[in-house]
This record gives structure tokens, C-alpha cells and sequence, in this order.
């Protein structure tokens, strides 16, 4: 599952990350790396941002960043 499928409240696990350079660099320097816990705290309507928490970060992504983050729902 990608990190664009989580609802709002729902946390998971991040599994791997599909994005290519530079995006990929940008994610890890942020914190998103493999094995953190990411919590969706809320996005848009039509899901186009979402603020998610990383250990004691707030981030925001959009879509197309969220989408290449693959998660464990837990």
C-alpha cells in the first residue's frame, strides 16, 4: 500500500521508497526513511497535500510525493 492510500489517524510502517533522485535524497534528508512509523495527520479533500508525522516532525507531501512511499498499515 502507498502512503496516499492512508486515511486520515492511520499510521504504517515505511516499506520501501520508489522515488528516483532528487526526490528520493529530499524524503531522506526529511526523516522518511525505511522502518519509521508515519501517521497521516490530514490532507485536502482531493487528497492532492497530505501533513503526515515522522518521529517528531510535521511534513507535508504532495500526491505524487506520497505516492512513492510504500507502507505497512498498522
Amino acid at each position: 500500500m502507498r502512503l496516499n492510500e492512508l486515511n486520515i489517524g492511520e499510521s504504517g510502517i515505511i516499506k520501501k521508497i520508489h522515488a528516483k533522485e532528487p526526490l528520493k535524497s529530499k524524503l531522506l534528508s526529511m526523516g522518511i526513511t525505511r522502518g519509521e512509523k508515519v501517521k497521516v495527520l490530514k490532507h485536502t479533500l482531493a487528497k492532492n497535500t497530505f501533513d503526515i508525522e515522522v518521529g517528531n516532525s510535521s511534513i507535508a507531501l504532495r500526491e505524487e510525493e506520497a505516492e512513492q512511499i510504500e507502507v505497512e498499515k498498522i
